[in-house]
Parts: structure tokens; C-alpha cells; sequence
């Protein structure tokens, strides 16, 4: 997750559950600041909420800039949030919080020593795992790698992420570098502890069609696989991998848009608003996308997740309403992460 309001309102809504549900990764972003603002609150209920789940969520700090407040905090970004998720759990469920670290702390597969020792910090106040994330594809670099950071484990479990970003084709040389370094890593760490993660959401939308392409995604992992079996499934859900701050940003109208999950595909919608008496009517332009969506033989059910409930709310004459990008985040990513839970892994 890329720290953005409409994903830590769709953790917020999860629903219990029997069975573990999607891990989750959150890559800090110099947004989300400890004073003022909207992210800093929803991030922490998403972790309380994961935490009441038993699957504390996984945070990167490596898009966090030097100047970021969390930065600049005297015990760094992930003591910063450690007490802020403590405080928040205790606070909710006092001597019942769950038995469950606030959150995982993900590192780089070149860690700097202060990040061990940050680690290690954590792990003095309250054991946990620790995530290595793989952004590279070479298998020589998992020896060194796995030498300077076992040591801060302490003994509790390591998983690994070989992170391939955005992906908008399959590549035969891209799987069997993938394949290489997977293999490694499950050989050493244990396949279950290993995961595989890309997204092929696009960074611009075009157009106002209607239409359902294939996740890349998928189709990568299988690939992979299929020689090393039990490796874990990861994507983007329903936004673009590649940090925001390396795209042009200036300012821009976005229209109504959502990419609705169906097995090894997404629906990708978008509507262009009419005007009255020049205001934009985003809100009954969603409505009409709702209608479509909902009328669709894909479309999962109004019962299926919070996302999908609130979707069949938003059709015309539905008393919801849908005016934000974050809102359209929120109940396209809940829909998300209930498909990953509920689905097998051929129908992912």
C-alpha cells in the first residue's frame, strides 16, 4: 500500500474472519506527518484493525525522505509509530489488546546500520519478524544479506519480499531472474516466509470505455510458481507501484474512475462528469459507473465486502454518495483484499 487515505479506510473495514486474510505492506510516504493531517489517524486505526486480526501490518520507511517529519523524529519513523499503535491498542482494548506487536518492520536487502539497529531497538521493546524487501534480482546478494541481518531476528521468523514493482507484460528473462532469487530464498528462509510482489495498475488512466485486461501479475507468480511451490502472492491492489513523487504532479481534474478485481483480470471504469452551472457532478457520475458495475455478471455481491456494499450503494437512487479518489480507493481496495482472502490460488 502506498499510504494513501482510501487504503487505510479499507483495512479499517475489514471484516472478521476464520482464516488469515492478506498479509499487508505499507510504504511510508512523506505525507503521512505526526501533527496535522488526515493519513497519520487512518494509518494507525488500519494497524489497530490488522492487529485485532492477528496480522500486524508489515511498514517500509525506504520512500521516507530525510526531511520527512517521521524522519526527523528522535527514535526514527518505526519508534515513532510503535508507540503511537501501542497507545492506540492499549487505549481501545486495555488489558485485552491483542497479544500481537503493533506492526513488522520491513528493511532493505542493503540495510544501513542504522536501520539494524532500529530494528533492534524494536525487538528489544517487543520481539517481532522482520521483512527483507528484495528490489533488486540477483540470488549472490541473499548470502550477505542474510549475514548481517539474522542477527537482529533474535530468533523470531524472517520472511522476504522480491519486489518487481510495476510490471506491464510478463518477460521470459524477468521470470527466470525471478524464479532464480525466489528459489534461493525459499530454499533458505522457507517458500511460505517468501513472496513475490508486482502491479500492473497504470499511473494515467485514458478514456471513458469500459474494459477488462489481465493482471501481469498473476501470471508471473504462477510462472514462478510452478518451480517453487508454495511461494506467496503479492501485488499493488488497486494503485500504481511507482511513487507518485516520481511523476508529474501538477494540478489536474480526475474523473470518476475504479479497477474492480475479477479472477486474473481487473474491470478498469472511468466516467467523465457533465457540468451544472459549472460545477462538475462527479458524485451522479459515479452512480452511473455503480449501475454499471453492479449490473455485471462479475460483480461479486453487495455482501461480499464492505467495498462491494458500499459500491451497490452508490447506484442512482442508492442514498450513498462517492465524490473522492479516496473514497473510490476505499471500496475498490476493500474489494481487493476480500477477492485475495476468499479466492483459491487458480483464481486469484
Amino acid at each position: 500500500m502506498k499510504s494513501k487515505l482510501g487504503e487505510f479506510q479499507a483495512l479499517q473495514n475489514l471484516a472478521d474472519r476464520e482464516t488469515a486474510g492478506p498479509g499487508v505492506v505499507i510504504d511510508l510516504r512523506d505525507s503521512v506527518e505526526p501533527d496535522g493531517g488526515l493519513l497519520l489517524p487512518a494509518l494507525v486505526k488500519a494497524a489497530v484493525r490488522m492487529a485485532e486480526l492477528r496480522q500486524p501490518v508489515w511498514i517500509d520507511t525506504h520512500l521516507l525522505s530525510p526531511n520527512a517529519a517521521l524522519s526527523r523524529y528522535a527514535g526514527g519513523a518505526f519508534e515513532f509509530l510503535d508507540d503511537r499503535i501501542e497507545a492506540a491498542l492499549l487505549e481501545k482494548h486495555g488489558l485485552f489488546a491483542p497479544d500481537v506487536p503493533a506492526f513488522v518492520p520491513v528493511i532493505s536487502a542493503s540495510p544501513t546500520d542504522d536501520e539494524l539497529v532500529r530494528v533492534g531497538l524494536l525487538q528489544e521493546h517487543r520481539p517481532r519478524p522482520v521483512v527483507i524487501r528484495f528490489r533488486g534480482l540477483a540470488p549472490n546478494q541473499v548470502d550477505g544479506c542474510l549475514r548481517r541481518v539474522s542477527p537482529i531476528t533474535r530468533g523470531n521468523p524472517l520472511h522476504a519480499v522480491v519486489d518487481l514493482g510495476f510490471v506491464e507484460s510478463v518477460h521470459p528473462m524477468q521470470v527466470a531472474l525471478t524464479r532464480s532469487l525466489a528459489a534461493e530464498l525459499g530454499d533458505r528462509l522457507g517458500a511460505s516466509s517468501t513472496t513475490v510482489l508486482a502491479g500492473s495498475i497504470p499511473a494515467v488512466r485514458h478514456g471513458f470505455v469500459t474494459t477488462v485486461r489481465e493482471r501481469p501479475e498473476v501470471v508471473l507468480w504462477q510462472e514462478v510458481a510452478d518451480e517453487v511451490p508454495g511461494i506467496n502472492y503479492g501485488d499493488y491492489g488497486v494503485v500504481n507501484p511507482i511513487p507518485q513523487a516520481s511523476m508529474d504532479s501538477g494540478p489536474r481534474t480526475i474523473y470518476p474512475y475504479l479497477y474492480y478485481t475479477v479472477p486474473s483480470r481487473v474491470i478498469a471504469m472511468r466516467r467523465q462528469p457533465v457540468k451544472d452551472d459549472g460545477k462538475l457532478m462527479t458524485g451522479e457520475a459515479f452512480a452511473d459507473l455503480a449501475d454499471e458495475l453492479v449490473a455485471r455478471p462479475d460483480f461479486a455481491g453487495s455482501t461480499y465486502s464492505w467495498g462491494d456494499r458500499e459500491l451497490a450503494g452508490c447506484r442512482s437512487g442508492g442514498g450513498r454518495s462517492a465524490k473522492t479518489v479516496s473514497r473510490w480507493v476505499a471500496m475498490a481496495m476493500s474489494h481487493h483484499l476480500e477477492h485475495l482472502a476468499k479466492r483459491p490460488p487458480a483464481e486469484l
